[in-house]
């Protein structure tokens, strides 16, 4: 079994001195400043049961000096759940500090080779603070993380159990037992005499990372008098009554008329709309995966010039109950921003279909407008199936439609690929 890493920090509550706090995180991808704005609005997009409740956020702009095009992403720094946070600092004995000023140092004494406190632990704050906006409390343990616990574990058959969970022999349990393992306080709670110091623990909880979102409207909506962005979320609904994180703590923002939340704008990647506007575009874009399609649409009408053809294959599971931005994708079908509008609900007829269902039905028309039209194809949803389903099936419609081999239909993706006229906005 591996060492232990030595001890290296150390807390002092109460100090009697300025505290300035510092700010060290390091934000992935970031291409922007780290914002704190206004949310405007939140309207939720979807009713009734058996549909996951999602929902358009409208965040105030107002002196943000940053330009972003449809199709960009922004990161949001979310919060733990507060009711989550409280039960784990009553079960750690810290809710007589949680709101006493701290202090964070290098331990003295510590025989740690170099070391710095995490860039994702301020050096002075609060521990609701910490563990409400920086921490992770929902990452898989590690072993070394359960070897720690170890130490500060006084039953003995918690203790067997762990030390089981942190053996070679004990690979099966661990596995078994971080799939049921959901969260930090549910990992205490099944070792209830396990009470680690608080500094034992910000040695190993990494940080509480920054959620991407897809920006699904135009900067020309803005003008003088109004400046904002929207983007689109689905309340993500785990097991053991948990929810997702970030989707969790946004919804309760419709619930808060004073609401602001911290953001900051990604670096940009090929996701954008084509130069020339002329361009024919095919949109494919299940649930929530429509939401920067609506910033596409929204920004080719508001620039009011002759704009290409424009092909949406949208899915949902209801078309009276989850059909997102159905109003405005049916103005965009008047107008004729949007030419055409393939769409199914999988749950509102006895044999499912989805997005790539339908693909294979417009198969002619689809493969005609790629290889003959030049169109660009957007995808935009889950990376573990719809993705890569969309794919197989557009390459068994080339070799259908064309009569190609299979690798040559595969060659040909690869190079609509590699000239970005097959672009992906993908999510795990």
């Amino acid at each position: 079994m591996s060492l232990e890493p030595a001890d290296y920090l150390q807390i002092t509550f109460n100090v009697e001195r300025d505290l300035q706090s510092d700010d060290r995180r390091i934000l992935p991808f970031a291409d922007s400043l780290l914002y704190k704005r206004k949310v405007l609005e939140i309207r939720r997009l979807t009713t009734g049961v058996d549909v996951k409740r999602t929902y358009d956020v409208a965040l105030d702009l107002q002196d943000v000096d940053k330009d972003f095009q449809p199709g960009d992403t922004i990161a949001i720094l979310p919060e733990n759940n507060h009711d989550e946070v409280a039960e784990l600092l009553h079960h750690l004995n810290l809710l007589a500090v949680a709101d006493v000023p701290y202090v964070v140092e290098i331990r003295t004494g510590t025989t740690k080779k170099k070391p710095i406190i995490p860039p994702h632990i301020p050096t002075c704050g609060t521990l609701r603070d910490l563990f409400s906006k920086r921490l992770d409390l929902r990452g898989t343990p590690k072993k070394l993380f359960l070897k720690m616990l170890l130490r500060f574990t006084t039953d003995s058959q918690e203790m067997a159990q762990l030390q089981q969970l942190c053996s070679p022999s004990g690979s099966t349990e661990y596995n078994n037992f971080i799939q049921n393992c959901d969260s930090l306080l549910h990992l205490l709670q099944s070792f209830p005499s396990c009470r680690p110091p608080v500094e034992r623990l910000l040695e190993h909880l990494g940080p509480l990372q920054p959620r991407p979102y897809s920006i699904s409207s135009s900067p020309l909506i803005n003008n003088s008098t109004s400046k904002q962005l929207h983007f689109t979320f689905s309340v993500i609904d785990l097991e053991n009554n948990l929810k997702g994180v970030c989707t969790s703590w946004l919804e309760r923002f419709s619930n808060n008329p004073e609401r602001s939340l911290d953001f900051y704008f990604r670096r940009p990647n090929n996701f954008r709309l084509p130069e020339d506007m002329s361009t024919p575009i095919i949109m494919i874009g299940p649930g929530t995966g429509v939401a920067p399609f609506i910033g596409f649409l929204q920004h080719r009408e508001l620039l009011n010039l002759d704009v290409g053809a424009a092909w949406l294959f949208y899915g949902c599971r209801y078309a009276s109950r989850d059909f997102l931005y159905k109003k405005e994708i049916d103005q965009f079908l008047q107008t004729g921003i949007l030419t055409r509008l393939s769409c199914c609900s999988s749950r509102d007829q006895t044999e499912k279909v989805y997005v790539q269902d339908l693909i294979r039905q417009h198969n002619e028309s689809f493969v005609n407008k790629i290889v003959r039209e030049n169109a660009v194809v957007y995808v935009c949803g889950d990376a573990k199936n719809m993705v890569k389903q969309v794919s197989s099936t557009i390459v068994n419609c080339l070799t259908d439609v064309m009569s190609w081999s299979q690798s040559d239909a595969e060659g040909y993706m690869k190079q609509l690929q590699n000239t970005n006229r097959y672009i992906q906005d993908v999510w795990i």
